[in-house]
């Protein structure tokens, strides 16, 4: 039963929960900037969704979005929009099969007018959320409109809607109140408090609504619990720590570690995680070794998919490549993507290992504490894994260094296979 009247402890906490809401692309750190590519994403596939007929389970396929096929189908950007669609023919075989792959049902209307959005942003060079917000506030949007009209059809009347009265997604909004609220409100009294509430905080209600529609749809708060999150990285940091201490005393690990943790604003919400970096870099002539490693989430917005970096200095020979990758798949895991950030000549080059592992950090709101942090155990070994193993082969790959003739009849690279495989094993 819904509750029609909010008195001014309610007004509060909707107050307060506004305030915390991360801002909009336009407004974000420049570090950010490539979630605006991400967002609008988010935006458009919303768009199409209401567009007539509007698609009565607009929420759950917009949450199956954020949750399943964001991450799977690598939609990180509006290129990658792009090349999805121009994968299927424009066609009800080929729209009904881009709508379940988005949406999980069997959306034609919403996938056509998917593609005539995409049509339109394309014409005018739109690919970011900030500016196509811009835009909409602009005479020369209204114009565009008319002159597309032919071809946008239905879609025109939405977009118009937007610039008129900006992102005031009542479902949206009502969604964020019952969240911030704790029990369910009617349409009018949340609408009305939300309107004091951007008057306290001194924005317009269009902006405010914007940002409030933007993260509803970015999954704050979708079957996704940021404190649990945080749980997660504490305890993935403090295994990571032990193991390290463990280890501390091999060969591959002879220097003093230390791990840091992103602050806990950021692990809810933005790109963070987890730094390990070595205290002892003191680098020896023509010997590469291993000086740091990242676990990292991506933003909300880029689907919170995690990936692990490892970086290095010293310079690493395309046998020693190939024998890193061949370590790695002999243990069961990826073979990293190596690449040189800097090369100053000699042994100074720093280069990065990377992977992108085929997870997101997602936690349910239901999932018990137990589980949550028996994922954080798996992921902790998991990475201390890769870490010990690079170690490893880096520092062997500097024992062979010195044995320039060798390596131009492959008799190095022979050793370096047949010692790999006596590498600690998992």
């Amino acid at each position: 039963m819904t509750d029609d009247s909010l008195t001014p402890p309610p007004l509060e906490r909707l107050l307060t929960a506004l305030l915390e809401l991360p801002p909009l692309p336009g407004l974000a750190s420049l570090h950010e900037a490539g979630d605006g590519a991400a967002q609008l994403v988010l935006e458009v596939l919303d768009t199409a969704l209401h567009t007539p007929p509007a698609q009565p389970q607009c929420m759950a396929a917009v949450r199956y979005f954020c949750k399943h096929a964001r991450h799977r189908l690598g939609l990180a950007c509006w290129r990658d929009l792009q090349g999805l669609l121009e994968q299927y023919p424009q066609s009800d075989e080929g729209d009904a099969e881009v709508a379940r792959l988005l949406w999980g049902v069997e959306a034609r209307e919403h996938a056509r007018a998917l593609r005539v959005l995409v049509w339109f942003m394309a014409a005018y060079d739109v690919t970011e959320l900030g500016q196509w917000h811009a835009w909409m506030g602009t005479s020369g949007f209204e114009e565009a409109l008319r002159e597309s009209l032919d071809t946008l059809g239905a879609v025109a009347v939405v977009l118009l809607w937007q610039a008129k009265s900006g992102r005031t997604d009542h479902a949206w909004v009502l969604r964020f109140a019952r969240r911030a609220l704790g029990h369910s409100v009617s349409e009018g009294p949340a609408m009305l408090a939300f309107r004091d509430a951007a008057e306290a905080m001194g924005v317009p209600q269009r902006v405010l609504a914007q940002q409030v529609a933007h993260w509803e749809r970015a999954a704050m708060g979708i079957d996704d619990a940021p404190g649990l999150r945080v749980l997660w990285w504490q305890c993935v940091a403090e295994a990571l720590q032990v193991h390290v201490a463990q280890e501390s005393g091999t060969a591959a690990s002879s220097d003093e570690w230390r791990v840091d943790l992103s602050p806990t604003s950021a692990l809810r919400y933005g790109e963070a995680g987890i730094v390990l970096e070595s205290q002892a870099r003191e680098l020896q002539a023509n010997a590469p070794v291993v000086t740091a490693l990242r676990l990292r989430q991506r933003s909300w917005a880029q689907g919170l998919g995690l990936w692990l970096e490892i970086q290095g200095e010293g310079r690493l020979s395309a046998m020693h490549q190939a024998a890193i990758a061949e370590r790695f798949e002999a243990a069961g895991h990826r073979a990293p993507q190596l690449r040189y950030a800097s090369a100053n000549g000699g042994h100074q080059a720093t280069w990065l290992a990377t992977w992108r592992w085929d997870e997101a950090v997602w936690v349910p709101r239901d999932m018990p504490v137990a589980d949550v942090k028996r994922w954080a155990l798996e992921t902790a070994l998991k990475a201390t894994e890769h870490w010990l193993l690079m170690c490893g082969m880096v520092a062997l790959a500097g024992k062979l260094q010195g044995a320039a003739p060798a390596l131009d009849t492959g008799l190095v690279g022979v050793d370096v296979k047949r010692e790999a495989t006596n590498e600690k094993k998992f």
